[in-house]
């Protein structure tokens, strides 16, 4: 069965790259298309589709912002299964901090030159600890499209969601600061992740991913 990975807000397939996964599963990456002015949420999905083999059965798994895009994908298109890891399906799974920043507009104060320079905050914001795991963030900060990085934030804070797959599984960290885990989440937990746990602790969510991920004979 294919699998379709989606990386987060401006980073790309790097970020999974020490997961191991059967054999069985075959893995695609989805790459991120130049966003045009004005184009919505729904409309970029759409782009994206068309990497997308429909004529075998295939799973979405998104990290952080792809898991925001793995969820409109699977609203018109019918994957087996959709996973997120290190995001969120509901409004009511975020902070009420987050909330406020997304009504109120005030992520557009601080420019996407200044959020994407790597610095000791973003590392520990980010959860990258060890020398490779901040590396790899520096790089794909370096790497990340400003125009595409605006868009897509606003998107993130204009989200408002209300559906769910029929076959959705949610994986997030204990310690994730960007969008700390919530009960409400009815994630699998995972103690100690952080928003990189994808690369950082990919031991374990290989294994997770292993254990719950449905295959094309069910």
């Amino acid at each position: 069965m294919n699998l379709y990975f989606i990386s987060g807000l401006g980073a790309d397939k790097r970020i999974f790259q020490k997961l191991v996964l059967p054999e069985s599963f075959r893995i695609h990456y989805i790459e991120w298309v130049p966003v045009t002015r004005g184009e919505s949420l729904d409309d970029y999905c759409r782009k994206l589709s068309e990497q997308i083999d429909l004529t075998q059965p295939f799973s979405f798994i998104g990290v952080s912002f792809g898991g925001i895009i793995a969820l409109q994908l699977s609203k018109f298109l019918k994957p087996l299964q959709t996973v997120i890891i290190s995001s969120f399906c509901f409004k009511k799974e975020v902070s009420k901090f987050y909330i406020f920043m997304g009504n109120t507009r005030l992520y557009k104060l601080f420019p996407a030159g200044f959020l994407l320079k790597p610095n000791h905050f973003l590392f520990r914001l980010f959860g990258a600890i060890r020398p490779e795991e901040m590396r790899l963030l520096r790089n794909i900060l370096r790497d990340t499209d400003p125009k595409f990085f605006r868009w897509a934030m606003e998107q993130l804070f204009s989200w408002d969601n209300s559906w769910k797959p029929a076959s959705f599984l949610h994986i997030h960290g204990t310690a994730d600061k960007i969008l700390p885990y919530r009960p409400c989440m009815q994630a699998i937990p995972v103690a100690g992740g952080q928003h990189m746990m994808v690369y950082s602790k990919a031991d374990i969510i290989s294994r997770l991913l292993s254990e719950n991920l449905l295959s094309a004979n069910g």
